[in-house]
């Protein structure tokens, strides 16, 4: 007599309101409405919910089919980021080089700035509105600093990060590793993506931070001190429609924020936010 097969979990959506729903299943999606941005990290870090997805936010369906990519194969966001947010039902090696308008591999901070003026190039070129390309440096920016002067000084059994001075003249990465800041776009969507090869951010951690953020307001909490998620991840989460961080500890932390393109600044700041994480 042989025994069945134990079917595998399928994902399933519930729906989310202001408040705090916790001990989730890693299968669930939170679909909500009008959630502010400190609901949705609320759901993330006290709910569990990993996938949050907003029926009036941007392109609520292809998030959503994101999402469903994303629970039942998790390292899709590993292999290939951009296709898991652009072309969730073809995630490929074609589709995420089809995908790719700008491609860099850094493994100095010398190389910041030449980097930073090629995403405004590449943002300017995809018909964004000035207040947009300047988001989209600002993010890239932030993004950068995080993998050459956080990343790589993260103790992997504390997570406590010393640092190392942003104003030293030279960081470089080691071992022959590399950082990789790139760009995508579609028709109604523009990606600014950042992946490191240590894998090192403590992802709750940060997103409990860009909470407080919106909480207490930027200004009183301009002083986060060490560890790359004080003002900047604000910045960086507060830029995008949809928000995707991956952290697989020891291999890489990839961190995309998704912009609407052809949208007012007002329009898209005033926007749902959808949110996925993941901890590998």
């Amino acid at each position: 007599m042989t025994s069945a097969r134990k079917a595998k979990p399928q994902p399933w959506h519930v729906e989310i309101s202001k408040g705090v729903r916790a001990n989730v299943d890693p299968y669930c999606i939170g679909v909500g409405q009008n959630l502010e941005p400190a609901d949705i990290l609320g759901h993330a870090v006290d709910g569990g919910f990993q996938h949050l997805c907003q029926q009036n936010g941007h392109l609520y369906d292809r998030e959503l089919l994101s999402a469903t990519t994303l629970v039942e194969s998790p390292e899709s966001f590993l292999k290939f980021p951009i296709a898991s947010i652009l072309s969730p039902t073809d995630v490929s090696e074609k589709s995420e080089k089809s995908l790719v308008a700008f491609d860099v591999k850094f493994d100095s901070s010398n190389q910041k700035r030449n980097t930073l003026d090629q995403v405004g190039v590449v943002s300017k070129s995809h018909g964004l509105v000035q207040t947009a390309v300047d988001d989209m440096i600002s993010v890239a920016d932030e993004m950068f600093t995080n993998a050459i002067f956080n990343a790589p000084f993260v103790d992997m059994n504390t997570h406590k990060n010393p640092g190392i001075s942003r104003h030293t003249s030279e960081v470089k990465l080691e071992n022959g590793k590399v950082g990789r800041l790139f760009v995508a776009a579609d028709k109604e969507r523009i990606v600014i993506g950042c992946q490191d090869p240590y894998g090192s951010l403590d992802l709750k951690h940060y997103l409990k931070k860009i909470r407080a953020t919106y909480e207490r307001g930027p200004g009183a909490t301009m002083n986060f001190g060490s560890g790359g998620a004080g003002i900047g991840s604000y910045i960086i989460f507060n830029a995008g429609s949809s928000l995707y961080f991956g952290v697989w500890p020891g291999r890489a932390t990839i961190v995309c924020c998704v912009l609407p393109v052809g949208m007012s600044n007002r329009k898209r700041v005033e926007l749902p936010k959808h949110l996925h994480w993941i901890q590998g």
